[in-house]
């Protein structure tokens, strides 16, 4: 694993914890939390599988920018898809 890997696993990771450990009552914000952390649980899956990282569609890999901004991306659509809805994550440094 290289340094880069790492800090994408551990930006996974850090995500991860910090969902978890958020509490609301507010049924909106526990189904977006929900979503998110299934999305992670998604992303880490492939990261075992050694697919982390690549498209779901064409199995190529995700360029690594993408990936930290949004590093449960699953598709090169996908990454199309929300930049049009602008949903783009806080950047990992």
């Amino acid at each position: 694993m290289t340094d880069q890997n790492d800090k994408l696993f551990c930006l996974l990771q850090s995500l991860k914890d910090e969902l978890s450990a958020y509490e609301t009552n507010n049924e909106m914000i526990q189904t977006l939390i929900k979503e998110e952390l299934s999305d992670i649980d998604c992303a880490l899956s492939k990261w075992e599988d050694g697919y982390f990282g690549t498209c779901e569609q064409t199995g190529e890999t995700l360029p690594e920018s993408w990936l930290y901004t949004i590093p449960t991306l699953k598709s090169t659509d996908e990454w199309f898809d929300l930049r049009n809805y602008v949903k783009v994550s806080i950047p990992f440094n």
